[in-house]
């Protein structure tokens, strides 16, 4: 995997031989073909990572940060005095000086929430963004728990806690207990477990009870927020008590790195060239070696910058968004949301296959194992679970299962429909016109598809095709006149004693009539063959003629991309050639 400075050079190279608009085609296809034939001779086989930016895709949301100096304990100042000399003044413990107090001071003195004046801030800040979500990260399980305690003693205020201590379940339904809108709670106190993996961009007040040594870690707490779904400005709080480490490193982030308010992809690069030079200026807390570290961090993080931004992929930010056909997919998605079809579909499915579903709340259902299950349902587990059809829904509440129509339980249970025999014969009565009482009508369904090839990707060419045909006992076909709803509209379920008797009374006419369906479905067929032919000789033609054009001024293209193209064409023929269509359904009619 190639990365900087070398990717650098790739891309200057690259840059180079593009002309100012970057538009002509032949060209960026040749400077990139003799560009990895160069990469392979020089440095063997391997990969090319092509990474993009936030800087290259807009729409990210704004963040702010506010700082709030806060008297430090005289307590904490003992504490920090004792460890300067110590082993633990090149550790990370001296920025959390409730844990330092609370280690040295176990008994005999106040819980350090009685003396830390982040508590009554806190309530205060609580008080001033009530109705607002807040989340408060903080880097021990310990002191989630001990700030949790002393808000609910203090003022009644039950908040969500969020920690490596508790199970997974515990987990998810504390994040659902702070993202239900109506009857959840205002605060979720994290420990650092919760910088990583989980998503509350519900949110926008954030609360960083400390800060951690590693810039990265920093960045993961803040992404908990600042992430695609976002929609307002991401509110950073950060109380400082004057005088101690923490406003040191306040300080490092802000005024040196810039990390609050913006994301500082050099920042753990720049901890691993001063770190050292870090932890004794946090330790020392001199107003010169700040100053002059501070200096040194900037220093370092523009050079980094520049080299970062030398090395981005131009190519890539060209063509990464097409800002109309960018707007045109969103459009179409936006509307499929709006008036998907998915919610009734699964209803059926559910009520088809037993499957219990009940309102949970708004936008939610609970679906579970009904009595009246013939077979288990794909991916339904045996304590039920919740579903959302809903996006907005579903990224407030992380344990809620968002169904598509890519969701793997929603594409098995379509397979469980095309695969399963259940259901694919009927018996039924229907009143339909021109048709004297006690006729028999014969539907059945066809597919025409190929052999399914996920390498050669056939369905693209030919979608499974549906051949419908509607036979009357003399071999006539009413299938363009009587449609399907027409039937199911009028049509009534017979008694099976009834039904049982008719069958046995016209098991030959059936048989014959299926045979002439089967006949009917074979003359249809040649058509759509012919129609999936042209569709994979228009798209596969398109780029053999493309790549052999190409190959006239470009000596880069290969014969065995041409041939390539050519074997794909004349398997998927062969494939198309071959398919045959397949009974699906039947469906027996006796008209009243």
């Amino acid at each position: 995997m190639i990365r900087c400075p070398w990717r650098v050079w790739v891309n200057q190279q690259l840059l180079e031989t593009l002309d100012d608009d970057a538009a002509d085609a032949k060209k960026l296809g040749k400077a990139r073909l003799e560009l990895v034939e160069h990469l392979l001779d020089r440095h063997g086989t391997g990969r090319v990572l092509f990474r993009n930016t936030r800087a290259a895709i807009k729409g990210f949301p704004d963040r702010q940060v506010a700082q709030y100096a806060l008297p430090l304990p005289d307590a904490y100042r003992h504490c920090l005095a004792d460890i300067k000399e110590s082993a633990q003044a090149k550790t990370a413990v001296f920025v959390t000086p409730e844990r330092l107090y609370q280690d040295k001071h176990a008994s005999g003195k106040p819980h350090w929430t009685r003396i830390d004046p982040r508590l009554p801030w806190l309530l205060d800040i609580l008080h001033q963004l009530r109705p607002h979500k807040i989340l408060l990260i903080t880097a021990h399980a310990d002191t989630v728990l001990d700030i949790a305690a002393a808000l609910k003693t203090r003022a009644g205020i039950h908040a969500a806690v969020f920690h490596e201590g508790m199970s997974i379940l515990e987990r998810d339904r504390a994040a659902a207990y702070f993202a239900d809108r109506e009857s959840g709670t205002q605060l979720m106190i994290c420990s650092e477990i919760g910088s990583e993996g989980r998503n509350f961009q519900f949110a926008h007040q954030l609360i960083l009870f400390d800060l951690p040594l590693n810039p990265d870690l920093l960045e993961q707490r803040i992404g908990r927020l600042d992430r695609i779904g976002q929609t307002e400005t991401i509110r950073i709080h950060v109380p400082c008590l004057e005088g101690s480490p923490q406003s040191v490193l306040f300080r490092w982030y802000h005024e040196g790195l810039g990390a609050f308010e913006h994301t500082c992809p050099a920042g753990h690069a720049v901890f691993e060239k001063i770190g050292d030079d870090l932890l004794e200026t946090l330790a020392e807390g001199c107003e010169v070696q700040t100053d002059r570290l501070l200096a040194t961090t900037r220093r370092h993080r523009q050079a980094l910058n520049e080299a970062l931004h030398q090395g981005r992929d131009r190519l890539l930010e060209y063509n990464s968004c097409r800002p109309r056909l960018a707007k045109a997919i969103w459009e179409q998605a936006t509307r499929e949301d709006r008036t998907s079809t998915l919610p009734a579909y699964m209803d059926s499915i559910f009520d088809c296959y037993g499957v219990q579903c009940e309102e949970h709340s708004a936008h939610c259902h609970v679906i579970r194992p009904g009595e009246s299950m013939l077979t288990p349902f794909p991916g339904l587990a045996d304590d039920g679970m919740t579903i959302t059809y809903d996006r907005a829904t579903a990224l407030a509440n992380e344990n809620i299962h968002f169904l598509t129509w890519d969701h793997p339980m929603v594409t098995a249970a379509m397979e469980m429909v095309l695969n399963s025999e259940l259901g694919n014969t009927a018996l039924v009565a229907a009143r339909l016109p021109g048709f004297e009482a006690g006729a028999l009508l014969l539907e059945c369904i066809f597919c025409l598809a190929p052999v399914s090839s996920e390498s050669l990707q056939t369905s693209r060419y030919m979608p499974p095709a549906i051949i419908r045909i509607l036979m009357d006992e003399n071999g006539a076909d009413h299938g363009s006149r009587i449609s399907c709803e027409t039937i199911s509209l009028t049509q009534l379920t017979l008694d099976k004693e009834i039904g049982r008797q008719l069958l046995d009374l016209k098991a030959g006419a059936i048989r014959q009539l299926a045979s002439l369906g089967e006949k009917a479905a074979q003359r249809q067929a040649p058509q759509l063959l012919e129609e999936a032919h042209v569709r994979s000789r228009h798209v596969l033609m398109k780029e053999l003629n493309r790549l052999q054009a190409l190959s006239q001024v470009n000596p880069g293209i290969r014969r065995e991309e041409i041939a390539y193209f050519k074997k794909q064409l004349d398997l998927i023929s062969r494939l198309i050639d071959h398919s045959t269509p397949r009974m699906d359904s039947l469906r027996v009619i006796i008209t009243t």
